[in-house]
């Protein structure tokens, strides 16, 4: 299904893209291309595996509460929160820490998956496991039973427990993240029949916080007239973008009222390049953090998945490993600051507003 290709030498651009919503970031933002590597023990390992995985069986499952985190001191800070799954069910929210599973240290992997066996012999487990975590000086304790699945079912199921409409006044808002992008004929159906549900809104706002997978012509479709020709990609071996001038047009209508779109450094390979084509349209407002610029490939290496940078990419001729998008509308939100609120989210509110 998805093929691997190793990238060239590293090269530093010194030039910036400027749109009207979004621009490439100067180099002094950019990241340094080292080459990462992805163990098993790591939920993201998990994650580009059933993305990349050839067929459907070929996707390992885990049992997980459908989380990301981050290691922090004595506990996991989680990044983000699957709408629908174990975790968001029993209320734990991004900045969070997660520091105890049954009374031993939490690990993503190995509190729900035996440690002594490979990740294609994960077996589903039943038991339901006392979790403690720590929110703004607290502790706080629930009980919680994961699911045994692989986290391409688990974001694109995510995705569409994600959807919702709410009002502000006398305008009507939709919403919906996108936790993964899917080239899958299947899941554009299902988008298409999604986005019907929210034609009526008078502005959207599109959550790409954390998101990850491969772009198509036919998602940008979905938001703007001929969106497959906004932007050019140099290589058509990059695996996160598929942009064609001669892919079939979705039935749906392209939705054409204001956007309002959410990006932060956990927004990587496809839904980038979603983020960017979206903003050239014109009718986007970007709000957020910098993305990290990563639309490399993966490929396995022994137990784990080594990232190729894809600095030989250009996007609308310019580099994008490393340097990514800087948002319009810069709204800083650590993932260590625990709050009730969440500023990006208002901001995007905002936003839409001022230009219903």
């Amino acid at each position: 299904m998805f093929s691997i290709k190793h990238s060239g030498l590293i090269k530093i651009c010194h030039a910036i893209f400027c749109s009207a919503a979004i621009f490439l970031a100067q180099p002094n933002f950019a990241q340094d291309k080292q080459d990462i590597t992805l163990s098993a023990d790591e939920l993201e390992y998990y994650l580009i595996q059933a993305f990349q995985a050839a067929t459907a069986k070929d996707r390992i499952a885990l049992n997980h509460i459908g989380i990301e985190v981050i290691p922090a001191d004595n506990g996991y800070l989680v990044s983000a929160s699957l709408e629908g799954y174990p975790a968001h069910q029993a209320g734990i929210e991004r900045g969070d820490k997660i520091v105890r599973v049954d009374g031993k240290a939490y690990h993503p992997i190995y509190s729900f998956n035996a440690k002594d066996r490979n990740p294609s012999e994960f077996m589903a487990s039943t038991k339901i496991h006392t979790l403690e975590f720590e929110r703004r000086g607290e502790t706080v304790s629930v009980e919680l039973a994961p699911v045994f699945e692989n986290l391409y079912d688990s974001y694109r199921s995510a995705t569409l427990n994600s959807v919702q409409t709410f009002s502000v006044g006398n305008k009507i808002i939709g919403y919906i993240r996108f936790w993964g992008l899917s080239r899958s004929t299947s899941d554009f159906f299902t988008l298409e029949r999604t986005m019907r549900s929210l034609k009526g809104c008078d502005g959207i706002i599109i959550d790409l916080r954390n998101s990850y997978g491969y772009l198509s012509s036919k998602h940008l479709d979905m938001f703007m007239r001929n969106g497959r020709g906004n932007f050019t990609v140099s290589d058509t071996s990059n695996q996160h973008a598929a942009i064609t001038s001669n892919s079939p047009a979705l039935v749906t209508q392209a939705f054409t009222r204001p956007i309002a779109v959410l990006v932060n450094s956990k927004t990587r390979g496809g839904a980038e390049l979603f983020a960017y084509g979206l903003a050239k349209s014109g009718k986007t407002s970007t709000l957020g953090e910098k993305s990290p610029g990563k639309i490399g490939n993966y490929t396995l290496e022994g137990n784990g998945l080594r990232y190729f940078p894809a600095d030989q990419v250009l996007i609308d001729s310019q580099e994008f490993e490393s340097i990514g998008i800087v948002p319009e509308h810069i709204i800083p939100f650590p993932f260590a600051e625990s709050r009730r609120n969440d500023p990006q989210f208002e901001a995007s509110i905002d936003a839409l507003l001022g230009r219903i």
